[in-house]
């Protein structure tokens, strides 16, 4: 229901929009902008942690397997923080994180429908083999090519691991998709997914940075 055809064309659409990924996929992306990308994610995944964490501690009906994949979630969220200090918080945060308490309000089942747009998205990401080889003919500049190889190696491990959460919320949802409205959980869906777009479209490189 919601990783099919829905899903890609929320991706292609995030695909065209966002400048990171269009840098990503020339080969021409420097580590400074890659840098900024995994500060900007690592807010968004501190942020949501955080509203995640508050949520468990008072979650008392909840079927195991939906409680397990979301303790999962938290943790693994954890493991990407870092010191972060950025105030106040960007405006694609804010509206990320409003539409996220948004969702809190439901049932857990729900929650992980919003979670699974981010490993999604990366699942599409990774299948569409972005910055998967330095085309000939390629403008980098001398030493770019060891530079754009590690950044890629570092972007296809991290979405490797995103394509396994993919699966991971593809069957605890599908083991309740008959409980679900369905016209509620793509409504949730789309707009985690935007604000996937929003967080990829804020998301600048500095075109100065070619050393």
């Amino acid at each position: 229901m919601l990783f099919g055809g829905n899903s890609d064309s929320l991706a292609e659409e995030i695909l065209r929009s966002s400048s990171f990924l269009r840098e990503l996929r020339s080969g021409q992306l420097t580590q400074r902008c890659y840098n900024n990308f995994i500060q900007q994610e690592a807010l968004y995944l501190h942020r949501v942690s955080s509203t995640l964490e508050t949520l468990m501690c008072s979650l008392q009906e909840a079927d195991e397997n939906t409680r397990s994949l979301l303790l999962d979630t938290l943790k693994h969220y954890r493991s990407r923080n870092q010191s972060l200090f950025i105030s106040p918080p960007p405006q694609w945060l804010h509206f990320a994180l409003q539409s996220f308490h948004y969702v809190v309000l439901e049932e857990p089942v729900y929650w992980l429908v919003a979670l699974s747009a981010r490993a999604c998205l990366r699942d599409f990401l990774a299948r569409e083999q972005l910055f998967s080889e330095l085309k000939p003919g390629s403008t980098l500049v001398s030493g770019s090519e060891v530079k754009a190889g590690s950044i890629y190696q570092q972007w296809s491990e991290e979405s490797l691991k995103e394509v396994a959460w993919t699966r991971k919320y593809r069957k605890v949802i599908g083991e309740y998709q008959d409980q679900m409205d369905v016209f509620k959980a793509i409504n949730i869906f789309r707009q985690h997914m935007m604000n996937q777009k929003s967080f990829y479209k804020a998301v600048t490189c500095d075109v100065e940075d070619n050393e």
